[in-house]
């Protein structure tokens, strides 16, 4: 299972994921990979919601790997 998770404004200066990949989370829950904030969410801009696609909510976000044991 993929997990996207915030991280804490003062936590980290450059967020990396377990493949040394940065990335960001809109307010909408799109997860993009970007070493930048992304200009525009794509998910809003697909949805026609461009108010929201251009808003910059954008989050510092990582993405983790869970493995889940079975017994």
């Amino acid at each position: 299972m993929i997990i996207v998770k915030p991280v804490p404004p003062d936590a980290f200066t450059s967020v990396h994921d377990n493949d040394g990949n940065t990335g960001w989370l809109h307010d909408c829950g799109a997860f993009a990979y970007s070493p930048n904030q992304p200009r525009r969410c794509g998910v809003c801009w697909s949805a026609g919601r461009t108010s929201w696609a251009h808003n910059g909510s954008w989050q510092r976000a990582y993405v983790i790997r869970q493995t889940s044991e079975v017994a």
